[in-house]
């Protein structure tokens, strides 16, 4: 039935890494200590978060369990860091004595806990590191960095899982991956999300989601990727209304950050690409400079991901769309692709989120489409789309798409 499925097993040879171990369940935080102490010969880490977790009484937790450690304590603002953020932490780890890391947090404090861990072993300034073109591909990281534990306090950047850190430099984003970048131990406890606000839930899930299904639209998606993929998919689906809805749903809570991380997994496999796709090309790009959040960026991507790789997706979507909806087996590729958008589009509006650009920015329209010469002939590049996005960009279909993102093409819920 699905032909695809095994498209070039033959010929299929992958290679790739993971975090060093993987500590999943709820309360697994009041394990963390005796965990470094079995696992790691360290002496004094340096905890990497912001005041919000703080405030949550996570950071609590987390010093309780590792309090026969010396350690320190480095807080970040509570956003998306910048270069100037990713500096201070530069400055700090060259400056301060400490043997491993702990990031705890959202994807921004575990990303500069990533950061403060490689910057005390390699030397210079994070945009020594970072993706830039015309080498945007190449390996940076020389020394493997100290020990990193990461410890997610949201469900949906997966950078417990991923071998990638994100900054903004300027008005976009920019990165750094390295497999060196893996996390020593990646913990996640379900229980650190519960106190997450429902936006913020919201968010990180619908972000979740888009590096799982951005994972199955590119073009080096294989089976290995694509049933963490359907799998991960269908966890979202069902409990992110849920949990946006009753932030005390234990089950839903622990279904999404299984989820999250399943989807951070995926980022990292390299034939996939992680979120190589149009969708997070867009999103990164448009978030930072519109003021719109991450995960909210993704979510306002995701339709449009599908539909404009709709005629290369259609087998894989289906594959997807039956996980999720058991009276879909006869749909043909494009019906699956229109039902798979629609069921998207209700996921968006069942979450709050209304799928046009316009209504989530205070910016203009012109803002917006300004970045659409820099998408083609230079964003592109950074991601490497023509590799990863099925369909090739053309000045004529980014400037349809930019128009359907910003009007929002099914608002009206009808695809």
């Amino acid at each position: 039935m699905f032909k695809d499925l095994t498209q070039n097993v033959s010929d299929l040879s992958i290679d790739w890494e993971n975090p060093r171990r993987i500590v999943f369940g709820r309360g697994q935080t009041s394990n963390l200590g005796s965990l470094i102490k079995s696992y790691l010969d360290v002496k004094k880490l340096v905890i990497v978060t912001d005041e919000n977790i703080e405030k949550a009484g996570i950071l609590e937790k987390v010093t309780k369990s590792v309090s026969e450690f010396e350690y320190e304590v480095f807080k970040i603002p509570a956003k998306e860091p910048d270069m100037e953020v990713a500096n201070l932490v530069e400055k700090y780890s060259h400056s301060h004595n400490f043997d491993a890391v702990i990031g705890l947090g959202g994807g921004s404090a575990m990303d500069m806990g990533k950061l403060m861990a490689m910057m005390k072993t390699n030397p210079g300034k994070p945009i020594d590191y970072c993706a830039l073109p015309p080498d945007a591909l190449s390996e940076k990281v020389k020394n493997r960095p100290v020990p990193e534990i990461l410890i997610p306090t949201t469900a949906g950047t997966g950078s417990e899982q991923s071998n990638t850190l994100v900054i903004i430099e300027k008005e976009y984003k920019t990165w750094i991956t390295s497999n060196k970048l893996y996390a020593t131990l990646a913990l996640v406890d379900p229980e650190n999300t519960y106190t997450t606000p429902p936006n913020a839930t919201r968010n990180s899930g619908i972000d979740a989601l888009s590096h799982l299904l951005e994972g199955l639209v590119s073009s080096l998606h294989n089976p290995v990727s694509d049933g963490t993929i359907v799998e991960g998919s269908k966890l979202i689906f069902e409990y992110l209304p849920r949990v946006y809805n009753n932030g005390n749903d234990i089950e839903a809570r622990s279904a999404l950050s299984l989820a999250s991380t399943m989807g951070g997994w995926v980022l990292g496999l390299p034939w996939v690409g992680g979120p190589a796709t149009i969708g997070h090309a867009m999103a990164e790009g448009f978030g930072p400079k519109l003021n719109i959040p991450h995960g909210l960026a993704c979510g306002l991507m995701l339709p449009h991901v599908i539909d404009f790789n709709r005629n290369f997706i259609g087998e894989r979507i289906r594959r997807a769309l039956i996980s999720i909806d058991n009276d879909s087996d006869y749909y043909s590729d494009q019906e699956a692709i229109d039902v798979f958008i629609q069921k998207l589009v209700d996921l968006l509006k069942a979450i709050e989120i209304n799928p046009a650009v316009k209504y989530n920015t205070k910016s203009s329209k012109e803002t917006f489409f300004s970045m659409l010469d820099y998408v083609l002939n230079e964003r592109q590049y950074l991601y490497n789309l023509p590799a990863y996005n099925p369909r090739r960009l053309t000045k004529e279909n980014l400037t349809h798409l930019f128009e359907d993102i910003w009007e929002g093409k099914f608002t009206s819920g009808e695809v």
